[in-house]
């Protein structure tokens, strides 16, 4: 057994899935991988049958629990198999040969002392993905702006988009919020994870996500058959928001506020249900209290 275990988790997207393990396959450092299929229903485990056995092992879920209870799972799989480091992405992550390798040449920088890494993610034409920008911390103290001189560059939140967890670290932190399904499990973990210990962009370790397009995420623009999924981003941001405090909370309605305007003088379409889906999550998430479960 390798000490990193890479926790992929997929739904309905088995070609996506098979080049992310054949690019994991590919890594110059080993790496076991673990698949977490959210009770997909396109044939993804028959698609990569070829693929299980070895280092490669499939864990097929009885529902679908979204991608934060799958998260939650995978990892909490891992740290139970006895896995030091967990290193976690999407299926649409596609890594290069050197990811893991950057990071954990970085581990060694920082003497072990960190609770997650994480990759600098690109589009496919080599920008910066707009779904995952991080938030960088600031105020940094002399050893810390020596360590962002030489790319590695403290942060305080990022998305589940090749992160390299500490085993130990999240045995203290506890485990992703299932139940925020999708959407804004990676800010609020990341952030409850970088509270207590530091937290590292590698810039050297680079991994692209292999998204239709690179608009991000934005209620007035995206589809109306993909707005329902908004609903867990309002309620679950407010329930962040409100663990946080007041500061949290005034920055969240600013930018309710701010998004709402946006839909009614913007939006091409359906202003009335996309306005909808908003008022439904933020109402939710007066009274969402999801809470933490750890790994026993």
């Amino acid at each position: 057994m390798n000490n990193v275990a890479a926790i992929v988790v997929t739904y309905n997207r088995k070609e996506l899935l098979r080049e992310c393990i054949k690019a994991l396959q590919a890594s110059s450092r080993s790496v076991d991988i673990i698949v977490i299929d959210n009770n997909s229903t396109d044939g993804t485990r028959k698609y990569i049958a070829d693929l299980i056995g070895g280092n490669v092992f499939y864990k097929r879920l009885k529902k679908n629990i979204g991608g934060a209870g799958g998260f939650s799972a995978g990892m909490k799989y891992a740290v139970r198999q006895g896995y030091e480091y967990i290193w976690i992405m999407d299926d649409d992550t596609i890594v290069k040969e050197n990811s893991l390798e950057q990071l954990m040449n970085v581990t060694e920088s920082v003497h072990d002392n960190f609770g997650f890494l994480s990759s600098s993610v690109k589009w496919i034409d080599g920008s910066d993905c707009k779904m995952n920008i991080q938030t960088y911390k600031s105020n940094l103290t002399d050893i810390e702006k020596a360590y962002a001189d030489r790319g590695i560059c403290p942060v305080k939140a990022a998305t589940f988009v090749s992160l390299l967890f500490k085993a130990d670290a999240i045995k203290e932190v506890g485990l992703p919020l299932k139940e925020y399904f999708i959407w804004g499990d990676d800010k609020e973990y990341t952030l409850r994870m970088s509270a207590r210990f530091n937290c590292y962009n590698v810039v050297d370790s680079k991994v692209i996500h292999k998204m239709n397009n690179n608009e991000g995420s934005n209620i007035t623009k995206d589809k109306i058959g993909r707005i329902d999924r908004y609903f867990y981003a309002y309620r679950n941001d407010f329930a962040t928001a409100r663990e946080l405090g007041a500061k949290e909370i005034c920055i969240y309605f600013a930018g309710f506020g701010l998004n709402s305007a946006r839909v009614l003088l913007y939006a091409s379409d359906n202003r009335k249900a996309r306005l909808n889906v908003m008022f439904r999550g933020l109402i939710s998430g007066l009274t969402f209290r999801p809470r933490i479960r750890y790994v026993d």
